[in-house]
């Protein structure tokens, strides 16, 4: 179901840059003047190649940037209304605690691995009460494993990051991330170190879960093919700007940007003879970057 655009965006960033440091006294502009809407049930799209911005932006929204003074933010990020660009860190903590939450690349990278997953969740849903062994903590930790898509949440509840494979890891950052209740759910390359089949698993899982419970949804992926099919909405960015958005229809069927058109041709296909791969050419870069620079 598509949502309603006549309901005020849940999520709206207008004009966003992002300066970040590479260097002692080098910085590079990671994202320039990008502008999005994410309304209340809804499901959109981030997709572009490597060093396009998508991260960078999915962070910017959740406040999770690096705090350093060097790190330059401006525009605007309204979250349910409220300015965030700016604001303390308690305030991007609450938005965090009840509004936005995140799923990230690497699992082992987020995941405690000294805490029995089942704790996991249970801190990411009461962190006060969770060290009391709250037995209503326990039984609400369960109720999110089974439904981020485990058949036996006791089971997984009391493991170790370390003794379960990527595709349960991911399932469980999942658990924790809905355990809050979100009402915008960011996920950024979810699936990107899992096979195919794991990865299929993961994502039904992700469908399932922000069908469930209505949660809005952000999908930032370099994989078009895992967009297509979890999405209505596209945000095509290259070199740290939005090319080109529409619902998901429009831009896999009539692309507009010649960006567009050509990521789309780097698309491979296993029906396709085995032809060699094609790249956007450096022609059509140059072209972009003159027409960025005007």
């Amino acid at each position: 179901m598509t949502a309603s655009t006549h309901t005020e965006p849940l999520v709206k960033v207008t004009d966003l840059a992002v300066n970040l440091p590479t260097g002692r006294r080098s910085s590079v502009d990671a994202v320039t003047q990008v502008s999005l809407e994410i309304h209340p049930g809804e499901k959109v799209g981030i997709i572009g190649e490597s060093g396009s911005g998508k991260s960078v932006t999915g962070r910017a929204v959740a406040g999770l940037l690096p705090t350093s003074p060097r790190v330059k933010i401006q525009g605007s990020i309204l979250v349910d209304g409220e300015e965030m660009v700016g604001a303390p860190a308690e305030a991007w903590r609450q938005v965090r605690t009840h509004k936005v939450g995140m799923i990230f690349q690497d699992p082992l990278t987020y995941l405690n691995p000294v805490m029995r997953v089942g704790r996991q969740v249970e801190e990411s849903i009461a962190p006060r009460r969770w060290k009391n062994r709250d037995p209503q903590v326990r039984t609400q930790a369960l109720e999110f494993l089974e439904l981020a898509g485990f058949p036996d949440p006791p089971s997984v509840a009391r493991r170790y990051p370390h003794e379960l494979s990527g595709g349960m890891r991911q399932r469980v950052l999942i658990a924790i991330a809905i355990a809050k209740c979100p009402r915008l759910l960011i996920a950024d390359e979810p699936t990107t170190a899992l096979d195919a089949t794991v990865q299929k698993r993961v994502l039904e899982t992700l469908h399932n879960t922000v069908e469930e419970t209505g949660t809005s949804l952000i999908l930032i992926s370099h994989d078009i093919g895992v967009v297509a099919s979890m999405t209505e909405r596209i945000y095509v960015m290259y070199r740290g700007r939005v090319v080109e958005s529409g619902t998901t229809h429009q831009i896999l069927t009539a692309p507009e940007h010649p960006y567009t058109q050509a990521l789309l041709r780097s698309v491979r296909s296993l029906s396709e003879p085995d032809v060699e791969l094609y790249s956007i050419p450096l022609e059509l870069r140059r072209q972009l970057a003159m027409e960025e620079a005007v």
